[in-house]
């Protein structure tokens, strides 16, 4: 496939692109620590401060609650208990008030309507509550009647509280109607006449008063107390249920002698709290049930404002501790970063130290190493002085060339050392560029074309073409792979291999992987092979610097290397360089 000028162009900046983004995703990555410290900092503090604030309030609240419905309980037992201590009163009063008129009276004093009229006078002046007064016989006939109501001559036998009147000596009916077509409640007293006849004195109490008895205990508007009978039906008008006779549809509690309390299950927005109690006198039980309800939510308004007040306090004293949580996260942070960034300037200038402390600790050996070949070239020159001063033979004598070639080998040598201690010394700065690394391999792998063919050496070149252009410095990586190119060339003995690899993996970093079947390196020299001065060539072909060098130059354009080699196999050096360089660490 032919590509045009066109399409080189946009594929260049395509991999500029890309090249742009892995390195925003690198110092994203970078952010992204510090986020995660900041957020994870924020979260321990806030638990740890808030959790005991938040802690607290519950437990308040619980305990405020707790408080709360103990004491609208005893409130709500009281009320119902002294309501009905009031209503047992009140009709056990009224009924010993007539049982007194039966056994103190003549029958024939109290079927006297005149008489009778009287007795209801001093009843509603000693009592009140009174309506009227009757004598009815066992037959059911009214015999005698005083009152607001026209019911003389009435037949009262198959009303259901005339059956039980002649039944029982004393009798309290339930709220009805009747003749009146009024509400209003019997009482009645079974006596016998000088005759020895059965016959009923009769009062009708006025509900009314009933219901002040009973209202006088209403503490607040928000009390609802009333009566209703064991059906379930009201007795006296309720401001829950409605009116007098209304189905309440309630649960008829259990019966009990005492006062008893009804606690809601399931909160609700109106929950009652009920206190109930079955009315009873010591002579007769009544058809009433005295009930109390208060409304919870009502009641506890007062509480409720107040534990809202205490919340939006608490709540404003967390948002304000979350502020300062915040900011001193933040300040934290930014010092550990601010840290982090000192040490790792500090720890660059350290390196810097110690390789010039390294170098002046083996400034005897690159004496020793410079002093031979300098000595071999004063004697070398000593004995050429002096054969040219004892001899007349012809200056291009063999025994000359080759002493004069010796001359330049060992100038040769100190000059290559020389060259590769300031290489190692130095600390140039990076000019990034855009490298092409297939025409750099190219370009180094022409230099040993002749010893290629000398040795028979096999190579081979395996570029991925998607291998971009790398933004880094073209002379310190061409200084890289010309050491390791170097070295495997002298390891590879003759019809061997050099295998060189380049990939696009991982993603934004490029691999060059240079493999050789060279006699490869002992497994104890391994981890020494990027000191100074440390060869593992023979016969001191070696300074011990190459390694050394390319190490620092790869750390220096943001790489890694790592070598793997078995002795007597070869050896492979691998070489990881990012797509574009970060650029906080341009130095």
């Amino acid at each position: 496939m032919i590509r045009t000028p066109q399409m080189l162009q946009k594929q260049e900046w395509l991999a500029f692109l890309f090249h742009r983004h892995n390195a925003h995703l690198a110092s994203f990555h970078t952010f992204s620590n510090y986020c995660r410290i900041w957020i994870i900092s924020i979260v321990i503090l806030a638990v740890t401060s808030l959790s005991p604030l938040v802690m607290a309030t519950f437990i308040n609240q619980r305990l405020i609650q707790q408080a709360v419905d103990s004491e609208l309980v005893l409130q709500t037992e009281r009320v119902t208990s002294n309501a009905k201590r009031s209503m047992r009163f009140f009709l056990e009063e009224r009924l010993n008030a007539l049982r007194f008129i039966v056994n103190e009276l003549p029958y024939y004093a109290l079927i006297d309507n005149a008489h009778l009229a009287d007795i209801l006078s001093n009843l509603k002046l000693g009592f009140g509550g009174f309506t009227d007064l009757s004598i009815i016989d066992a037959d059911g006939s009214q015999v005698a009647y005083a009152g607001p109501f026209n019911l003389e001559g009435k037949n009262y036998k198959t009303q259901p509280w005339f059956t039980k009147s002649i039944e029982s000596d004393n009798f309290i009916s339930e709220v009805f109607t009747g003749y009146r077509d009024v509400p209003h409640i019997i009482i009645a007293v079974r006596s016998i006449n000088a005759l020895g006849r059965l016959f009923i004195l009769r009062a009708t109490l006025d509900t009314q008063r009933l219901m002040d008895t009973l209202l006088s205990y209403k503490t607040n508007v928000h009390t609802d107390i009333f009566l209703m009978n064991h059906a379930g039906v009201l007795q006296t008008a309720s401001s829950t249920y409605g009116k007098i006779f209304t189905p309440t549809r309630l649960d008829i509690p259990e019966f009990s002698t005492t006062t008893n309390v009804i606690t809601p299950e399931n909160e609700s927005e109106h929950t009652f709290i009920t206190g109930y109690s079955y009315i009873i006198t010591e002579a007769v039980t009544t058809p009433f049930i005295l009930l109390v309800n208060k409304e919870k939510s009502v009641v506890m308004g007062t509480w409720l404002n107040l534990g809202r007040t205490f919340n939006w306090i608490i709540s404003i004293s967390c948002l304000v501790m979350m502020i300062i949580i915040t900011l001193v996260s933040t300040f934290m942070v930014n010092k550990l970063y601010l840290a982090d960034k000192t040490k790792a300037e500090t720890m660059m200038r350290m390196e810097q130290s110690q390789q010039l402390a390294c170098i002046g600790q083996l400034s005897a050996g690159i004496a020793h190493e410079i002093n031979n070949p300098l000595a071999l070239i004063n004697e070398t020159a000593g004995y050429l002085k002096d054969l040219y001063h004892f001899t007349e033979e012809e200056q291009n004598d063999e025994e000359v060339m080759e002493n004069l070639d010796a001359i330049l080998e060992a100038v040769s040598r100190c000059g290559t050392i020389t060259s590769q201690l300031l290489g190692f010394v130095r600390q140039f700065d990076v000019q990034t560029s855009a490298v092409n690394v297939e025409k750099l391999i190219t370009g180094i792998l022409r230099f040993h074309k002749k010893e290629t063919e000398y040795k028979g050496i096999h190579v081979t070149t395996d570029i991925a073409p998607d291998t971009p252009a790398i933004e880094t410095d073209q002379g310190k990586l061409q200084q890289i792979l010309l050491n390791l190119i170097n070295n495997a060339f002298q390891a590879i003995e003759a019809n061997g291999c050099l295998d060189i690899t380049v990939s696009h993996h991982p993603p934004g970093q490029i691999t060059i992987e240079i493999k050789d079947t060279g006699c490869g390196i002992p497994e104890e020299n391994l981890k020494r092979i990027h000191e100074p001065f440390f060869s593992t060539k023979k016969e001191k072909m070696g300074t011990g610097l190459g390694l050394s060098i390319t190490y620092g130059l790869v750390k220096k354009l943001q790489g890694n290397i790592r070598v793997e080699s078995s002795e007597g196999v070869g050896t492979v050096f691998t070489v990881t360089l990012p797509v574009m360089m970060k650029k906080e660490d341009k130095v």
